[in-house]
């Protein structure tokens, strides 16, 4: 969407060599930027207290309680030429009354014309109130904040510290080195000392907060019946700590070890370990433990690298662990609860099947955290913000430039029936007649078209075909779950009223239809009427398939109709966490077919309208383990085709795709936006961008599918080559994704038609009318009976004469 330009970050933040969290996360924030971007130079301003010696990416420092600091690095940051700052903010780094030195810092920095962002690794329920004025005052000048989950963000917004268009989530990350194996570590002879007995876990500096000794006080339930168990407690003491008690907390550990009769069982690693040797552990861990006595704990660096090296996990209930193990990575008890922490780590050594399945499940949550995959979430957000930097020379384009809306192609198509299915060529080929399937994707296009207010009175009359069509399609048969799908292009149905992904597409479009405000009234309830009558029979969708699942999700979530979500949302949820495996498959299906986007697009939407966060996030999740299966994050999208991928296939097969089809592309385009507008992140804007650039020539073969003066779409694309047919799925396909991108703000036409100039007609300054569309008597369950010696008149062709 943009052009592509140099950005300059600076982070603001403590750095190595201080030995804390923060300072290791920048460092590795720092390394994944320059990994997996190109474009974004990152320097550090550390907040040094100790007088340390840094690394030439250091370019300033702060001494943490000196006031005039804050404010003079400003100056230094602008002749850095730095376009945006990234602040990581933690209680207890900054100087000040409850940390406001930092606040002289955001001034200085606005006032230069310089755009900050702010990182919040710490959210109180109940801050003071000088730490909550600090922090709302902070944000309230940053041009964006990152929060690490869903529930920060939720979190932010609720206690008024930062508005909701203001948060993205960026997950914590995580080394790379976690999911490989580890080169020769000095931790080798102690783990290899172990033999084959479990190996709890826990590491990260050592302080009194992190419950170790509810930890070691669980390992007596534990030992007593798994006697050959281990514990490992790795981390050097916290420096804080040290500085003010000295050692006398790991004392209190190591005599209360003694005491329960441990020392065979519990084992301490007195020192920071590094990536490989953090590695070396959590490779040979049975089971990782973080006993926090904190429920409000937003973040934990140590169980972000635990999961993203695939451990399972148990855990007290703080925030953060209750986030990131919510598809089933972990087992979570009470924050303080001794007996809670060894009855789960008993039934996870008890239940070698569990245990799998958990770190099944860790694993696959683990994928998305390495850090090379947070970094480009992050760098999507640095650069949308650095291209406002005044200081920049480049400038923002803007949103995604589309061509035209062309719907003469749709003309064609369509008469007072319905819509023909397919073309050859460009003329539509009336053997095949029409479908419920198009229809439906007709009447969602018209929809949109009227909220976007083009297409003149052509998205009225196809609004208005359409509910005839459905309602003949229905019949009788409105009690149940089936209904015709097929018909000849002399009126007659070709099947039976039977179950399929056309009823749950009915269903998608009649919510469409009645929860879109710029549908006419009328219509609107005719709408309503047949959902309403549909409604009891949705349930049963879960019979005919997930995708039926899916589309009648989506209208429901679009008509605001609450009656059967948490029933569809708990199928699909469901098929998710049965099938998602440990193997680099997170998927609903145990293969990816087609359509196949629209499972966690409906998902997330299902869960967004419940307010289930954690059921979003593995929507989410499930959707960036496609778009990255796919190629999306790659910057060319390759959609599964007629070749189906299976999970227990070589992967060497998936290379081999067969014709891929437009509607793959457009429910990658739907379900990005959608993750965009729950999210806020601009990377699945940018997604979206790169999905829709399919239709215009960025595919595998470099073979543009639109025709923009036209209106039409090609059908499949091949290697080399586009499919020369343009029938209405495809052309359907390509139209819904560009008025979503529309709808969604995150598309612009290069220059709007004139008033009075209708969309779609610029070549036709005298075409004839094309005939009104027959209404539908009363009662009536069929369409109009057309005569056999009628010749058709479909509205291009009228036009044509």
């Amino acid at each position: 969407m943009y052009r592509a330009a140099t950005y300059r970050l600076g982070i603001v933040s403590t750095y190595v060599p201080r030995r804390c969290g923060l300072a290791t996360y920048t460092a590795d924030l720092r390394e994944a930027l320059g990994v997996a971007t190109d474009d974004i130079e990152s320097v550090v301003v550390a907040i040094d207290r100790d007088g340390l010696s840094y690394g030439d990416e250091v370019v300033a420092t702060i001494r943490q309680d000196h006031i005039a600091d804050y404010e003079d690095v400003a100056e230094r940051i602008r002749s850095a030429g730095i376009d945006v700052v990234l602040i990581q903010h933690e209680y207890g780094i900054f100087g000040g009354p409850n940390g406001s030195h930092v606040l002289h810092l955001a001034r200085a920095l606005t006032t230069r014309g310089i755009p900050y962002l702010v990182t919040l690794h710490t959210l109180l329920s109940t801050p003071t109130p000088g730490q909550a004025a600090t922090l709302t005052a902070l944000c309230a000048g940053a041009a964006g904040v990152t929060v690490f989950t869903e529930t920060a963000r939720r979190m932010a917004v609720a206690a008024g510290i930062a508005a909701a268009h203001q948060i993205t989530v960026v997950p914590h990350g995580a080394p790379s080195v976690l999911r490989t194996a580890p080169p020769p570590t000095a931790l080798d002879g102690l783990l290899e000392s172990f033999g084959d007995d479990p190996v709890l876990t826990t590491f990260g500096l050592v302080s009194a907060g992190k419950g170790l000794e509810d930890a070691i006080s669980a390992m007596a339930a534990v030992v007593a019946r798994h006697p050959r168990a281990r514990y490992v407690i790795a981390g050097a003491t916290h420096p804080e700590v040290v500085r003010h008690e000295g050692e006398s907390y790991r004392d209190g550990l190591h005599e209360r070890v003694r005491s329960l009769g441990l020392t065979d069982n519990v084992h301490f690693v007195d020192s920071f370990l590094t990536p490989a040797e953090l590695s070396a552990l959590l490779r040979r861990t049975t089971i990782f433990v973080t006993p926090y006595l904190s429920p409000e704990q937003i973040c934990s660096g140590a169980l972000t690298f635990a999961v993203a090296a695939g451990c399972p996990v148990v855990s007290t209930a703080y925030r953060y662990a209750e986030d990131l193990l919510a598809n089933g990575a972990g087992i979570i008890v009470p924050c303080h609860d001794v007996a809670g922490l060894s009855d789960a780590v008993n039934r996870l050594l008890d239940d070698p099947a569990l245990l799998a399945q958990t770190r099944a499940a860790a694993d696959a949550r683990g994928a998305g955290l390495v850090w090379p995959a947070v970094a480009l979430i992050a760098g999507d957000l640095i650069r949308s913000v650095a291209r406002h930097s005044p200081g920049h020379a480049v400038t923002r384009l803007g949103p995604l430039s589309v061509p035209p809306l062309r719907l003469d192609h749709l003309r064609r198509l369509t008469d007072e029936f319905g819509i023909i299915e397919f073309c050859r060529g460009r003329e539509p080929d009336l053997a095949y007649g029409y479908n419920v399937d198009d229809v439906s994707r007709l009447a969602i296009v018209a929809a949109e078209l009227l909220t976007l207010g083009q297409g003149g009175d052509l998205p009225t009359r196809w609004i208005r075909l359409a509910l005839r069509f459905l309602r003949a399609a229905l019949g009788s048969t409105v009690d149940s779950a089936v209904m015709h799908n097929r018909m000849t292009y002399g009126g007659s149905w070709t099947d039976r009223p039977h179950p399929g992904d056309h009823v749950g597409r009915t269903v998608w479009a009649l919510g469409v239809l009645a929860g879109t405000p710029a549908v006419p009234d009328p219509e609107r309830r005719d709408a309503t009427d047949l959902l309403d009558a549909l409604g009891p029979r949705v349930p049963e969708l879960a019979a005919i398939g997930l995708r039926s699942v899916a589309y009648a999700l989506l209208g429901l979530v679009r008509a605001d109709r609450t009656a059967h979500l948490p029933q569809l949302v708990s199928t699909l949820d469901r098929e998710l966490r049965a099938h998602a495996s440990g193997g680099g498959w997170y998927w609903f299906e145990p293969e990816l077919t087609y359509d196949n986007a629209r499972l966690p697009q409906a998902l997330l939407a299902g869960a967004a309208a419940l307010g289930d966060r954690a059921t979003a996030a593995r929507a989410l999740n499930a959707l960036d383990w496609y778009v990255a299966h796919v190629g999306l994050t790659d910057g060319t999208l390759r959609n599964v085709g007629n070749r189906w991928h299976r999970r227990d296939d070589d992967p060497v097969r998936w290379g081999d795709a067969g014709d891929e089809q437009p509607i793959d592309t457009a429910a990658a385009v739907d379900a990005t936006v959608e993750a965009w507008a729950y999210t806020g992140s601009p990377r699945y804007a940018d997604l979206a961008g790169v999905a829709y650039s399919w239709f215009h020539g960025r595919n595998r073969a470099g073979a543009v599918l639109y025709e923009t003066d036209t209106g039409a779409c090609h059908d499949g694309l091949a290697a080399t080559t586009a499919n020369p047919n343009c029938g209405a799925e495809s052309t359907l396909a390509h139209q819904q994704s560009l008025v979503t991108l529309l709808r969604a703000g995150l598309a612009a036409w290069p220059d709007r038609p004139k008033a009075g100039h209708r969309v779609g007609n610029r070549l036709r300054t005298a075409a004839a009318a094309p005939p009104p569309a027959t209404p539908a008597a009363p009662g009536r369950t069929t369409p109009p009976v057309r005569p056999k010696h009628r010749t058709r008149t479909t509205e291009g062709q009228n036009d044509a004469r």
